[in-house]
């Protein structure tokens, strides 16, 4: 068995991806505003870790919890990204496993619990399995990609 040093263009492209959708994610999540406004710029603003933040928690605990949150996920873009022309240690990976915590909570809240999840009408019409399927997709990318990306 054969170890090889470079990364695949597939990783690297799923590496560069996750870095900038955490960063992207991450920016979008520290400018919520808190309180019921926040709930609703999670909302529509499709932030699946705010939501699911605010469907366990109220008040100031979940605007600290939401904080750093956003924190953990531009810090794990930023060290993705800087992957590429820095060691940055063991460090991303500690980070990527608190994302990876909060993520699979993320799926279960929403794509399970939540309002339009599996046990809450995903099944109800053809329309409901489609966007249950685009959305709990997307969630399982971005799961895959956490898995693939970190290192140890």
């Amino acid at each position: 068995m054969s170890t090889r040093k470079s990364m695949g263009l597939g990783l690297v492209l799923i590496q560069i991806a996750l870095g900038l959708f955490f960063i992207a994610s991450g920016i979008m999540t520290l400018q919520l505003e808190g309180g019921f406004l926040g709930r609703i710029q999670a909302g529509f603003g499709g932030n699946e870790v705010a939501t699911a933040v605010y469907s366990i928690l109220n008040g100031n605990v979940a605007n600290i919890v939401i904080i750093a949150i956003g924190v953990c996920e531009l810090l794990a873009g930023i060290f993705l990204i800087l992957r590429f022309f820095m060691g940055v240690g063991k460090l991303a990976d500690v980070v990527l496993i608190v994302i990876m915590v909060v993520w699979i909570v993320v799926i279960v809240l929403t794509d399970i619990l939540g309002n339009g999840g599996l046990l809450k009408g995903a099944l109800s019409s053809f329309g409901s399995i489609i966007s249950f399927l685009k959305v709990i997709s997307s969630h399982l990318l971005v799961l895959g990609g956490i898995l693939l990306v970190k290192r140890g």
